[in-house]
């Protein structure tokens, strides 16, 4: 079977026109690029970020149920927009946003026809409260970013089908044949561009920050990061394992994984603390998905 090396590389390019086929780089006003763009300015208001939602009735309904909702603890009842931004805060609402371009990223038949949605979303899902609450415990300045990146880390597959459909089904075909090897490891084998790389050059064309950047690029290796980017990009690593050992699996990661000794060593996080967090993890799914989902 020909591979990565018969074939040219995917270019920048590429990856953006498929990206666009797909509707991620939506460019309007009140898109979901452009809403997690303007929520990762530091300086924006609340009265600015109130502003923005109000253009797209849709993030407003969402936004109310998020309020309403289990998974930040908050009380029933919330019926103004304002009076929901003030209880979640920004770092909700940016989580909020992310699950907005996630939605959008995954319903191309293109993509369904050999990812089954659900299980990519489930996962995506699992990673992000797994790995938000290994951050809280350690790190907890990066907590909303873990929570971010890992809602979105594997948004490039969708785009990697678009623009490598060949390399694709090759991996899948050699997971159906029990190869169990790191999709890293398939990925150089048959694909023309990583899931990873695709991703990241999607965050870089909606100008999210660096360490969102590298934390996706770099969040099946995080100690390929730069230094700066390395706690980020661990928790988004560790985030995937336990959602995978919890069963939140997919075609192309069917299987848990052993998570790296020198991750864990680098976030002072022993192997108890992950079982822990698996142990809670079906239950904060649950409420993520009527928080987000429903």
């Amino acid at each position: 079977m020909a591979n990565s090396f018969t074939k040219p590389p995917i270019d920048r390019a590429q990856i953006l026109q498929a990206a666009a086929t797909l509707g991620v780089l939506a460019s309007g006003a009140a898109s979901g690029p452009r809403m997690m763009a303007a929520l990762c300015d530091p300086a924006i208001s609340t009265a600015a970020v109130a502003a923005l939602i109000e253009k797209e009735p849709t993030m407003v309904a969402r936004v109310l149920r998020v309020a309403n909702s289990s998974y930040y603890g908050q009380p029933r009842g919330i019926r103004t927009l304002e009076r929901a931004l003030q209880l979640l805060g920004l770092d909700a609402v940016r989580g909020i946003a992310a699950a907005t371009c996630l939605d959008r990223g995954l319903v191309r038949e293109s993509v369904t026809v050999l990812i089954e949605p659900r299980t990519l979303t489930l996962h995506s899902l699992a990673t992000a409260a797994a790995a938000e609450a290994l951050a809280r415990a350690r790190h907890p300045e990066v907590a909303p970013e873990a929570f971010i990146a890992s809602l979105l880390h594997n948004l490039g597959i969708p785009v990697q089908v678009q623009v490598d459909r060949a390399g694709v089904e090759a991996m899948l075909a050699a997971r159906a044949a029990q190869d169990t090897r790191a999709l890293l490891t398939l990925e150089a084998e048959h694909a023309r561009v990583g899931h990873a790389e695709c991703m990241a050059v999607v965050y870089e064309s909606w100008q999210l920050p660096e360490s969102l950047v590298a934390a996706t690029r770099y969040h099946h290796a995080p100690l390929s990061a730069p230094a700066a980017h390395q706690v980020l990009a661990a928790f988004v690593y560790l985030g995937g394992a336990v959602a995978l050992a919890c069963g939140y699996t997919y075609g192309l990661e069917p299987v848990a994984v052993t998570p790296a000794p020198e991750v864990l060593q680098l976030l002072g996080l022993e192997v108890a603390a992950l079982e822990a967090v698996r142990e809670a993890l079906p239950g904060r799914v649950a409420a993520l998905i009527e928080a987000l989902l429903s």
